[in-house]
């Protein structure tokens, strides 16, 4: 597989400017492996306090927002507003992590769950998917609304990813007060490709993974409000399956395909004024590296595509900032470099981490 030469990690470029190349462990080189691992390994102990908060999404739905202030945050300073994948929610480890490492940094970090799901399943009767921006519009005025005048980054992670960028994209022509930039791991771009790519026998797991949960949390979605009727799922065997069957019929779109094409963010970067930092593996199982094949980047959006990575595994060989978890320091890092923010808080293993990051545990509010 070709990477394209402006996306790939120059080792002496990133070495100058701080910035370790991504290099994984030999027993962990293979995608799949680092996909796995990324999951399951080196979890530790990723409890973040947090305060839970509803945002009223105008349609009757609403949706379920984890914030976490650290202690010495003040009005002005930076926020950050973090978008899981698909199948996932904001207790997932993934966004856990990166939480509590902004928090660490002083920045006030809220996780959005997508409509309808973690503790928000029971608040909507809609979906989410991958082209619901109006939705993370919403959540980013909820935090600009608690957090006014702070610079605001968005940060999405796979599905998460496409969204943020397609968000930024029609900021361009729409902007979205507070947005300061933007972040994106493994973003499935180029919808259509990656549900190709997902059926290939090698990753057929993958596919059948995503496809059963969608069945259940559709069949459990239909048995919390038993007058959307009962979901026809029959023959459905993959995601492209049930976003033909259900997601598209659901959402407004005319088929697969249709969804694909519309919700897919490939078409909106080159529009996006923020600055920014995207983050592939062109190893992705599912995602391929030819997804960005002619994408125009504008100069203030980077783009770095890593040999190895898997998707959003990025285990590396060697801790940097004393963590083996490469992508949540490079996000973490890239954040303190742009805000100014203390770079020794990056460290894991300076005394200042061990402060504790406070919030409001159990706080339970709802806001229009």
């Amino acid at each position: 597989m070709s990477i394209p030469l402006r996306a790939t990690i120059d080792d002496r470029r990133e070495a100058e400017a701080g910035v370790p190349p991504f290099e994984p462990p030999p027993w962990l080189r293979n995608a799949h492996a680092q996909t796995v691992a990324g999951r399951y390994l080196l979890r530790g102990d990723i409890r973040v306090p947090a305060s839970r908060h509803e945002i009223d999404l105008g349609d009757g739905d609403r949706l379920c927002v984890l914030e976490t202030i650290p202690p010495d945050w003040s009005r002005g300073d930076p926020a950050a507003m973090l978008v899981h994948g698909l199948g996932s929610c904001a207790r997932a480890p993934y966004m856990a992590r990166i939480a509590g490492r902004l928090a660490a940094l002083g920045v006030r970090v809220a996780r959005m769950n997508l409509r309808g799901a973690g503790d928000g399943f029971g608040l909507a009767r809609g979906i989410y998917h991958a082209g619901r921006t109006g939705d993370v519009r919403l959540a980013l005025a909820w935090l600009g609304s608690r957090a006014p005048g702070s610079p605001i980054a968005l940060a999405g992670f796979s599905l998460g990813g496409n969204l943020a960028l397609k968000l930024a994209g029609e900021a361009a022509v729409d902007p979205v007060p507070g947005l300061d930039c933007v972040l994106a791991a493994n973003p499935p771009v180029d919808l259509a490709a990656s549900a190709a790519t997902i059926t290939r026998p090698q990753n057929r797991l993958y596919d059948w993974n995503f496809t059963s949960w969608l069945r259940r949390e559709v069949r459990r979605l239909h048995g919390r409000f038993p007058d959307l009727g009962r979901p026809d799922l029959r023959g459905v065997r993959s995601v492209r399956d049930f976003d033909q069957r259900y997601t598209a019929a659901r959402n407004g779109f005319s088929c697969a395909d249709d969804y694909y094409e519309r919700s897919s963010a490939r078409a909106w970067i080159a529009r996006t004024t923020l600055p920014g930092l995207v983050v592939h593996a062109a190893d992705d199982p599912f995602i391929p590296a030819e997804s960005f094949a002619g994408v125009a980047f504008p100069r203030p959006l980077e783009f770095e595509m890593t040999r190895h990575g898997g998707h959003l595994g990025y285990l590396s060989r060697r801790p940097w900032h004393g963590d083996h978890r490469w992508l949540d320091v490079r996000f973490a890092a890239w954040l303190a470099d742009r805000w100014g923010l203390p770079a020794d808080r990056l460290d894991l293993s300076a005394p200042r981490r061990t402060r504790r990051i406070t919030a409001l545990p159990g706080v339970h509010t709802r806001h229009a």
